[in-house]
C-alpha cells in the first residue's frame, strides 16, 4: 500500500508551528519564568530578613561577636584583612588599607548567607553550652547562698540596740 504523498505533506504542515506562534509562545513561557523568579527572589529576601533577625537575637543572647571566614567576601573585597558579625547582626569587615565596610546580615546574597551560617552555627552552638554551664553554676552557687542566708530569716533577732 503505498501512501499520497499529497497526504504526507498536509500532516507535515499541521505539525508544523507557524514561526510567529513558537515566537509568542516562547516570549509567554520567558514572561512566566521571570515571574515565578521575582517571587522566588522576593521570598528569598523575606527568609534572609528571618535568619538576620533570629541570629541577631541569638548573638545579643550569647553576648558575643564572631569571626568569620574572609573568603566569604574575598571576591566583594579582595583586600579583606577580617570580617566580623557582631553581636547587633552587623558584619564589619577590615579591608587591607584600613577601611572598615559595616554590612547588614539581611544584605547578603543567599549564598553568603548559607556561608555565614555555615561558619557561625558551630561556633554559636559552643557558646551556648559553655553559657549555659556557666549559669547552671551561678544559680547552684546563688541558691546555696539563698538557703544559708534563710536561716536568718527563722532566728528570732533580739534587738539589743537601746535608745
Amino acid at each position: 500500500m503505498k501512501e499520497d504523498p499529497q497526504v504526507l505533506s498536509e500532516e507535515h504542515a499541521g505539525n508544523q508551528q507557524n514561526p510567529d506562534d513558537i515566537l509568542l509562545s516562547q516570549i509567554d513561557s520567558l514572561v512566566d519564568q521571570t515571574i515565578q523568579i521575582y517571587e522566588l527572589t522576593s521570598k528569598e529576601s523575606e527568609i534572609i530578613e528571618q535568619i538576620s533577625s533570629s541570629i541577631s537575637i541569638l548573638l545579643r543572647t550569647l553576648k558575643v561577636s564572631l569571626q568569620i571566614p574572609n573568603t566569604i567576601f574575598q571576591n566583594d573585597y579582595p583586600s579583606i584583612k577580617s570580617a566580623i558579625l557582631n553581636n547587633g547582626g552587623d558584619i564589619i569587615i577590615l579591608q587591607g588599607d584600613g577601611n572598615i565596610v559595616t554590612k547588614k546580615l539581611r544584605d547578603l546574597g543567599s549564598q553568603q548567607v548559607l556561608q555565614v551560617m555555615n561558619a557561625i552555627v558551630p561556633k554559636l552552638s559552643e557558646n551556648a553550652s559553655t553559657m549555659k554551664s556557666e549559669i547552671t553554676e551561678r544559680m547552684g552557687m546563688l541558691s546555696r547562698i539563698v538557703k544559708q542566708l534563710k536561716r536568718v530569716q527563722t532566728q528570732p533577732i533580739k534587738n539589743e540596740m537601746q535608745i
